[in-house]
């Protein structure tokens, strides 16, 4: 085992803390719902990949200090041939939990399974440029060479995970059912190989996942001290945002993100009465991550399918959208409206200059109207000629009290024009399983859902939701990580336009395509969006290794890297 440290530090990956942190400790957040799965190919939702992300490695990211490419797996790079080739060393002696190398045997295959149509990764479009794969060959045990069918903007910052290869590697050899069996939530913790800070410890369903410091990680502190400093890394199900804040008040979470402005008072008040020690600091940014309506037009039902493919529909959904009431009601204040898919933190490329379907009821009734819904019924709901009530189901994930209220916001205003949505909030795996699992025939059960995505600084890691074939395309959804049966001309023209930004290397022509596929998304409203909230960070003060308030941002968040987060006490 001494030898295998050795190996594992011999040339490690040095993380910059915010100021010298120690050995120990634990670290304790909340997650609305369980995991899913722990097999990074399975992988779509955050509750999975948040945990994944702890103990599997990826190649390069971004600097959270600067935004720049870092190198993680990745210990150096080199780029050649105007950006189509890049040449990757990684960081010789380091290991997974078990002892096995990690090499570049595991970078080759993770990048085959990923870009296997028939697995359908979430991260597949990151290995697909214009339909045409990038090659990723192996070189040495420590070189991998990726060569690119175009050049690829991001290619030095995305992220994506890479798994052992002697635990994927003959499952996936005798089927992909086989290799997408793997990592599940029975899965004994032990067998789970970690390459990353933690590595799993156990896994109790609908309480808590704990994650231990793994041993063999690779990464120091700029004293060479090995990283991660903390021992252990729990994860409480608490499936209810005022529940994760009790936890927070009372002391038994490190750090909570307010949601609202009732939620930020009660954190401020108890700060003030000396019965918690901790910091808050409301508004210091708009979160990343969006929260929006989508309609389902793969809808087994024909008359829901056509209903929702109507851009007119669409447009009159976005004029009951009263975004004035959802920031007073459901954030307190604390947030802003949205109209199109980059997040608003991401000055480099989002624009505010696209088509606003403002709160009109009136503006919504007649756009109804021209699709045939003229009267109401005895029961007071909208019906066309044939008699056929204007009605569907909406559902949002339970115990997200923002999605809640703002999809009872959205019900209450249908309501008053005679559109009858039924609204219900649900499990998030079972929304999830909804949005992401057609049946073999591409239908899917559900009417509407109103749901989130996490938002980033690049618009082209979100190329699975807009290209036609993405495994979040999440309106129109194709199967096996096929394009839909039937696609409208702008989903071809968006398309378009997320391939040229990827590919394209000029900064300032990056920035017009994705302005142009903002106005786009927004003219056509596949997804409709509502409100950003205000980003409103609040942690224990027995937390060191965290920025001071003028670093904290919504794209890199409290601190740098989880690696250098210690406990002060």
């Amino acid at each position: 085992m001494l030898v295998l440290a050795g190996l594992a530090l011999a040339q490690p990956k040095v993380f910059k803390g915010t100021e010298p942190g120690r050995a120990g400790g634990a670290y304790r957040i909340t997650s609305i719902s369980d995991p899913r799965t722990w097999n990074p190919f399975v992988a779509r939702e955050t509750s999975s990949t948040d945990i994944i992300s702890l103990f599997l490695p990826y190649l390069t990211t971004y600097d959270p200090y600067t935004q720049a490419p870092e190198g993680r797996l990745a210990k150096s790079w080199e780029v050649r041939n105007n950006g189509l080739t890049v040449i990757f060393r990684l960081r010789e002696g380091a290991r997974w939990s078990d002892g096995q190398a990690i090499d570049a045997d595991d970078v080759v295959f993770s990048a085959t399974v990923h870009a296997d149509q028939r697995v359908n990764s979430n991260s597949r479009s990151s290995f697909i440029l214009d339909g045409q794969p990038i090659r990723w060959t192996k070189v040495d045990q420590y070189t991998v060479r990726a060569d690119f069918p175009k050049p690829y903007a991001p290619a030095l910052i995305q992220g994506w995970y890479i798994v052992p290869e002697h635990v994927f590697g003959p499952a996936y050899r005798a089927g992909v059912q086989q290799l997408q069996a793997l990592w599940n939530l029975d899965t004994p913790p032990a067998q789970v190989v970690s390459g990353g800070p933690f590595k799993l410890d156990s896994y109790v369903k609908g309480e808590r996942v704990v994650l231990v410091r793994n041993p063999n990680y690779w990464g120091v502190d700029e004293r060479n001290n090995p990283v991660a400093y903390l021992e252990r890394y729990t994860v409480q199900i608490v499936p209810d945002l005022n529940a994760q804040l009790a936890r927070f008040l009372a002391g038994e979470a490190d750090t909570f993100a307010a949601a609202n402005a009732d939620q930020v008072a009660q954190v401020l008040e108890r700060i003030r009465s000396n019965r918690l020690r901790a910091e808050i600091f409301p508004n210091v940014d708009v979160t990343l991550g969006t929260n929006f309506i989508v309609f389902n037009w793969n809808h087994k039902d024909a008359f829901k399918e056509n209903l929702f493919r109507q851009v007119k529909f669409r447009r009159a959904m976005a004029h009951l959208m009263d975004k004035k009431s959802m920031i007073e009601v459901a954030l307190g204040g604390l947030g802003q409206p949205q109209w199109s898919p980059i997040s608003i933190p991401n000055k480099a490329f989002f624009t505010d200059d696209v088509a606003k379907f403002e709160f009109n009821p009136q503006r919504a009734t007649q756009l109804l109207a021209e699709l045939g819904f003229r009267s109401k019924n005895r029961d007071g709901w909208l019906v066309n000629a044939q008699g056929k009530v204007l009605e569907f189901n909406l559902v949002t994930n339970q115990g997200n009290n923002v999605r809640e209220r703002i999809a009872q916001i959205f019900r209450d205003e249908a309501r008053k024009i005679g559109v009858k949505v039924e609204y219900r909030p649900i499990d998030f795996n079972e929304l999830v399983r909804q949005l992401t699992s057609p049946a073999a025939d591409g239908t899917r059960d559900f009417d509407a859902i109103l749901i989130g995505l996490t938002g980033g600084i690049e618009p082209a890691f979100s190329r699975n939701v807009w290209e036609l074939n993405g495994s979040l395309h999440a309106w129109n959804l194709g199967t096996g990580g096929k394009n839909p049966a039937k696609v409208e001309a702008f989903e071809v023209l968006i398309d378009t336009l997320m391939k040229r930004g990827a590919t394209t290397l000029d900064q300032a022509q990056r920035r017009q395509i994705y302005v142009q596929f903002q106005k786009v998304v927004a003219e056509n409203l596949p997804l409709i969006y509502t409100v950003a909230p205000a980003y409103n960070p609040a942690r224990l003060t027995r937390l060191g290794g965290m920025f001071p308030k003028e670093q904290i941002n919504s794209i890199t968040g409290q601190a740098p890297y989880i690696e250098t987060i210690f406990a002060k006490e």
